[in-house]
């Protein structure tokens, strides 16, 4: 299997921590440069979008969520996903949340950020939808080392990247006290690195920023 991936992109990151907590034979393979990513690409996918897996039958799937459940129902041996029904929608929860109402308006406020006309409403929006989503997964998140229950589940590979950028982000913005209201969340950056194959992920996000870095200043 070949994954195309980014070693920043969040959305490649869930995948790779997947990847690594079942142990999977996958080649990372980067797509062609530029930010955003080439036409050409929609030849690899049609939504110009990575992740994108190559599955060993060489079928191409994109879109994160999809490719986690792929790899989840294909190489059942490590579960990633609880056995009981109820603990699998909670899960489910947490990681549909964290995507959607944090990592969406945070990517937001990146772009609201880089731009050099401010906009306060706009960003002003998606604070509080953040701050929304943030309250949300504080309520759910567990006291153990992980983010659901005793061992790693879909919602700690979509929180260890996600929570990874919400640090660059406080420094971009200026917002220091982001996530002091939630210490569950802000306190998940210590859990992620715990752990290889979060630890994995977090290291690769990290190597990923410092190449970034000068573009995100």
């Amino acid at each position: 299997m070949k994954l195309y991936s980014r070693p920043l992109s969040p959305y490649s990151s869930i995948i790779r921590g997947i990847i690594y907590a079942k142990n999977l034979p996958v080649k990372l393979i980067a797509p062609p440069p530029g930010v955003p990513i080439p036409e050409e690409f929609r030849a690899i996918s049609p939504t110009k979008r990575i992740p994108v897996l190559i599955t060993g039958s060489g079928e191409t799937l994109f879109e994160a969520s999809v490719i986690a459940e792929y790899l989840e129902e294909h190489f059942p041996e490590t579960p990633l996903l609880p056995a009981d029904p109820k603990d699998r929608a909670r899960v489910r929860i947490i990681a549909r949340i964290a995507e959607l109402e944090i990592l969406a308006p945070a990517t937001e406020l990146f772009i609201l950020h880089s731009v050099k006309e401010r906009n306060d409403t706009a960003i002003a929006a998606e604070l509080r939808k953040l701050r929304q989503g943030l309250s949300i997964v504080e309520e759910r998140l567990s006291d153990g080392p992980f983010a659901y229950g005793r061992a790693m589940s879909f919602a700690d590979a979509w929180l260890t990247p996600i929570r990874f950028i919400l640090d660059p982000l406080r420094k971009m913005t200026g917002l220091n006290d982001l996530l002091d209201a939630y210490p569950k969340f802000d306190a998940y950056a210590h859990k992620a690195v715990q752990h290889p194959p979060l630890s994995r992920v977090w290291d690769e996000m990290s190597d990923g920023l410092k190449v970034f870095q000068p573009s995100l200043a």
